[in-house]
């Protein structure tokens, strides 16, 4: 973890005009996006992880954690207990701020697409896993390219092994929880 936020707190671009737009894209910016996902037994991972994210990291943390889309989650109100940084609940379009930890809501997906957070009925068949991590780290992959991680905690099912497949491609870095570690 540490050598992470070494790389994420060296790799800031420097300040220019280009970098002020609110349609930069993260690569051009050097704002890193961490995607993370996790099944719905994922909340203990979530939770440490959480407690050990850097303050001083130029990043973007989106949590996608499979839920039943009729459920109301209480995860952005549990893990704001375990963390000093700010974490809100995504809405339709977001502005992504540094040092911020997004949750997505249930029955939703997530991409990441032109420097903002949007919100997306969910795509494939209706039995597969909301929301979908494959979508959420293909679209950072896509945007970001170096300057994505792809972190999967917990869980047996295939959701995010593609989107894995493409942060690896474009040279970012891919973390997946020890399966025996996994509930």
């Amino acid at each position: 973890m540490e050598d992470l936020e070494k790389r994420m707190s060296t790799e800031t671009s420097a300040a220019s005009p280009e970098n002020d737009s609110a349609d930069a894209s993260a690569e051009d910016s050097g704002l890193h996006v961490v995607g993370v996902a996790a099944s719905a037994g994922g909340l203990e991972a979530l939770s440490q992880l959480v407690q050990h994210l850097p303050q001083s990291a130029n990043a973007i943390y989106v949590i996608a954690q499979h839920m039943s889309p009729t459920h109301k989650s209480v995860l952005t109100s549990l893990l704001a207990r375990e963390t000093s940084l700010p974490v809100e609940e995504l809405g339709r379009e977001t502005d992504p701020v540094p040092g911020t930890i997004y949750i997505t809501p249930p029955d939703t997906d997530v991409m990441l697409e032109g420097g903002k957070l949007r919100l997306r009925n969910p795509a494939g068949h209706p039995a597969s896993p909301k929301p979908s991590a494959d979508r959420l780290f293909k679209s950072i992959a896509q945007e970001c390219g170096e300057n994505c991680v792809g972190i999967v905690l917990s869980g047996t099912g295939s959701d995010g092994s593609y989107g894995v497949q493409a942060i690896r491609e474009c040279g970012g870095i891919t973390i997946a929880q020890d399966p025996s570690s996994a509930k």
